[in-house]
């Protein structure tokens, strides 16, 4: 028996080198005028013969390439990267809080598994456990204006330390009924704001409630926060005040909003994005309290975690950032607060400042509290104008299908840092048929629902190393030409 596997690998016979054994062999046996040519009887059992020990070669190459992370797939290369103590990250569904009102005035309970509905695109989520609202202490309240009467006297029954409040809204009065309410309110020691023309009252680190009977002419909704997961994996966002709509009534329920975007949901890991972590873990996940090693256990460890950096102000002095000296930042996209905030604690250089815009306090091994800093990915909310002709040679899309191609694309796309190179975004236009001749024009703002000043096709536009670009659908214009 020949040997196969040399110090350069294993040595693979091809289908030609095979069959042209098998007729040699058949000679030997049978004489030198056997019959072999392709389309004779015995040529064609030969090369029957000859597929099927070419397709055992072509196991015993993919068996001996099984294990080289470069060569692998699929479950071979899970195989592979188990080795280094890493697992293939599974699909991950987009998650948050949201607060969940009721117009009742007496304690109500929203059960497990109730749906809420992010609008766009009809994405259902799921209430991951049962939610009380306790009108008399609760997360919000939201009074709606439904009439309320100038000079007229509305009693309000809130908790301390408001109390009871006597509203009145006077002839001349300029500001809105919202507004004069929202004054008075803390002008009384509560925080109320206005949110969509209504008033939205709050209690920083407590509670707020108000006891019946509620003045006629405004409702008002008590809102309590629970936790929500969208009821399908994969690529998806959920930005500030999206989360809007109850697709199936749930008694005692009447509204919801989400003031926080959702850890956005994430597709399985492909075998490209493997081999890479795979690669960068080798090096840098052996060591503890470096820059490098703090990410890489982040996004190793912590689940939903999808990227994460580390910059580190070594000096006596605050840098421009507005890092501490001798600090360390790290800005990390996905994944809970406590998960995140635990796994810095287990990989940090011992005596360091952790620095950042979000602060949680987590328990260490002497059952001491310890507050971890560390900073979020901001958004950046982008915007498109599209400019299309269509091709019709093929069926004509609707405006739904590319505005879902478009935000598909830019899931994958966007991700911490990344610019908007607006020719790129054809990549998302062309996902869908129908579309001939096209131009992009692009537009960035800090907030979802600000004034977009779009530039031209040829513009690249920076995204911060510690933002990232956001796009729904009604943040795109779509323009027919004909």
């Amino acid at each position: 028996m020949g040997t196969y596997v040399t110090e350069t690998g294993l040595k693979r016979k091809t289908l030609q080198e095979v069959r042209a054994e098998l007729e040699q062999s058949f000679k030997e046996v049978f004489g030198t005028d056997f019959e072999t040519s392709v389309d004779s009887p015995n040529g064609l059992l030969i090369s029957q013969l000859a597929l099927a020990f070419g397709n055992l070669w072509d196991l015993a190459f993919e068996v001996f390439t099984s294990r080289d992370p470069g060569e692998a797939t699929g479950v071979s290369l899970d195989f592979a990267a188990a080795l280094n103590g890493l697992n293939r990250r599974e699909a991950t569904a987009c998650n948050g809080t949201a607060v969940l009102y009721t117009l009742e005035n007496s304690e109500v309970t929203i059960p497990s598994g109730s749906l809420a509905q992010r609008s766009r695109g009809k994405l259902n989520f799921s209430l991951d456990e049962d939610v009380t609202i306790d009108p008399a202490s609760c997360d919000r309240l939201l009074i709606v204006d439904d009439g309320l009467a100038r000079d007229t006297d509305y009693v309000f029954h809130f908790a301390q330390p408001v109390g009871d409040l006597t509203f009145r809204w006077e002839t001349e009065d300029s500001r809105t009924a919202a507004e004069a309410l929202a004054a008075a309110i803390n002008s009384a020691g509560g925080n109320a704001s206005l949110e969509n023309g209504s008033v939205s009252v709050i209690a920083d680190s407590s509670k707020v409630g108000i006891s019946a009977p509620v003045p006629d002419d405004c409702s008002v909704y008590k809102g309590t926060e629970g936790s929500f997961t969208a009821v399908t994996e994969g690529t998806q966002t959920c930005e500030i005040g999206e989360l809007d709509a109850i697709p199936r009534s749930v008694d005692g329920w009447d509204r919801v909003k989400n003031y926080e975007s959702f850890v956005p949901g994430t597709d399985q890991e492909t075998d490209t994005e493997l081999r890479v972590r795979r690669a960068a873990s080798a090096r840098a996940i052996i060591a503890r309290g470096t820059d490098a090693s703090i990410a890489a256990h982040l996004i190793e460890e912590v689940t939903g975690v999808t990227a994460a950096s580390v910059t580190s102000n070594r000096t006596m002095s605050t840098d421009a950032a507005g890092r501490p000296p001798k600090s360390f930042e790290v800005l990390v996209a996905g994944g809970s607060d406590l998960d995140v905030a635990q796994n810095i604690w287990e990989n940090q250089p011992s005596g360091i400042q952790s620095y950042g815009n979000t602060s949680v306090e987590i328990t260490d091994s002497e059952g001491a509290g310890q507050v971890i800093s560390f900073s979020r990915a901001q958004a950046k909310y982008l915007w498109l104008k599209i400019t299309y002709h269509r091709y019709t040679e093929e069926q004509a899309p609707t405006e739904e299908e590319i505005k879902a191609a478009l935000v598909n694309w830019a899931a994958q796309e966007y991700r911490l840092g990344v610019d908007v190179i607006t020719q790129r975004v054809m990549q998302g236009l062309y996902g869908v048929q129908g579309i001939g001749n096209a131009f992009a024009q692009a537009a960035i703002t800090d907030t979802p629902d600000g004034t977009p000043a779009y530039g031209n096709s040829m513009d690249v536009i920076p995204v911060g190393s510690a933002q990232y670009a956001s796009l729904t659908a009604d943040r795109i214009t779509l323009v027919l030409e004909t």
